[in-house]
């Protein structure tokens, strides 16, 4: 594959608009210093992933109430034979907007050894609060998929989980120059070949905790004894369900730690935040989200970002192809810990974006059955009958 640059476009036009939509997904949340969000996710085409697929970039200025139009958009372009399928939004030391693109190249085979089929961009926007963004030349990262944000380590090292689902150890890339220049690495070997997803957190003890998505419905983890990475752990089941999708895990300006995911073994429902005061070991608090009531409207992919003042803005979302929303929920730990939403300020499953019901009733039942087949494929019972559940696995 011969990279191709992205190409940003920061003037887009109608066909980008709600109303052209059939599906949404995949979303991801940044608060500027002063204040404003920026939400971003991907759609077009009938699905994903699909030729006509595109990132977009929306912006609010009163807390999430009201959204912009996109004012950022990155297309596919098959006269190149790419497709633009996910992006990642993050705001590094210097207060500068990250935006991370993932390509695929459809003509590349995604068992081959060099991974030619991923190649992961990044613009950055040094000033995110102006009133028009101006993005710097894309620059290439790795052959790898990015759906978390990076993490800055105590030592200044940054760190983003760009992985390949090809491998057969989790994947992470680093840079010790503020993201001027990026190097792979390895963590520990995957129990089972799927998308790794995954997370790190620097523990108190100087330590490195990775959790990572798996085939199965637990959370895999590994454990670095060093900053350095150079001593990981083998991937191994933990207790905490996970319905096979992106989850979020980051320490919270209070020093505990913030865990979003689907706890379910099933399908993705029963979004839940949780907290910890010992580095992930325990979770006594939690916080129901959102549910889904069938499997189609199923809600998954979490992202957050706090504020100085403690509110924790969550984005996910719900039943892309049929009801094709993007949410928001905005807590506080103290709503964690309570089990319940109690601040006036704190609210749950605020609909942000909402793509029409397509005009054309066949056209809408077609990427409904499309959906559920895609459901029955990823949650497979072949999970169900073994010794996951036992206790003979942690």
């Amino acid at each position: 594959m011969s990279v191709v640059p992205i190409v940003i476009n920061t003037f887009p036009g109608g066909k980008f608009q709600l109303e052209k939509r059939l599906w949404q997904g995949c979303p991801t949340i940044l608060r500027t210093p002063r204040g404003r969000l920026y939400a971003g996710w991907y759609s077009g085409g009938t699905g994903e992933p699909d030729s006509c697929n595109y990132n977009l970039l929306i912006k609010s200025d009163d807390d999430g109430w009201s959204w912009s139009a996109p004012v950022a958009v990155v297309e596919s372009d098959m006269t190149k034979d790419y497709i633009a399928i996910d992006i990642q939004l993050w705001l590094d030391p210097s207060n500068r907007m990250w935006m991370f693109i993932t390509q695929r190249y459809l003509g590349g085979d995604r068992a081959i050894e060099d991974h030619d089929h991923l190649a992961l961009w990044a613009s950055v926007c040094d000033d995110p609060d102006a009133d028009e963004l101006e993005w710097s030349t894309p620059q290439y990262i790795a052959n790898c998929f990015l759906r978390t944000q990076p993490l800055v380590l105590s030592n200044g090292d940054w760190v983003l989980c760009a992985y390949n689902w090809c491998d057969e150890y989790y994947q992470y890339s680093r840079s010790k120059d503020q993201g001027k220049t990026w190097f792979s690495c390895k963590a520990g070997k995957k129990l089972l070949p799927d998308f790794d997803e995954s997370m790190i957190l620097e523990r108190k003890d100087g330590t490195l905790l990775m959790f990572a998505r798996d085939f199965r419905p637990l959370m895999v983890k590994c454990v670095s004894s060093d900053l350095d990475g150079t001593s990981w752990s083998d991937g191994a089941y933990t207790g905490i369900l996970n319905a096979r999708s992106r989850f979020y895990l980051r320490r919270l300006n209070s020093g505990r730690v913030l865990l979003i995911h689907n706890d379910a073994s099933d399908y993705r429902r029963n979004l839940v935040a949780k907290l910890s005061e010992d580095d992930g070991e325990t979770w006594p608090w939690q916080l129901q989200l959102d549910d889904a009531e069938y499997p189609e409207r199923g809600i998954s992919y979490p992202d957050a970002v706090e504020s100085p003042d403690g509110r924790i803005f969550i984005v996910y979302d719900r039943g892309r192809s049929i009801n094709r929303e993007i949410l928001m929920a905005q807590i506080t730990e103290e709503d964690i810990i309570k089990g319940v939403v109690t601040r006036e300020d704190s609210y749950l499953k605020r609909i942000i974006s909402k793509a029409p019901v397509p005009a054309d009733t066949e056209q809408y039942e077609k990427l409904k059955a499309a959906r559920l087949m895609w459901i029955k494929q990823m949650f497979t019972p072949l999970y169900r009958n073994n010794d996951l559940f036992s206790g003979k696995i942690k």
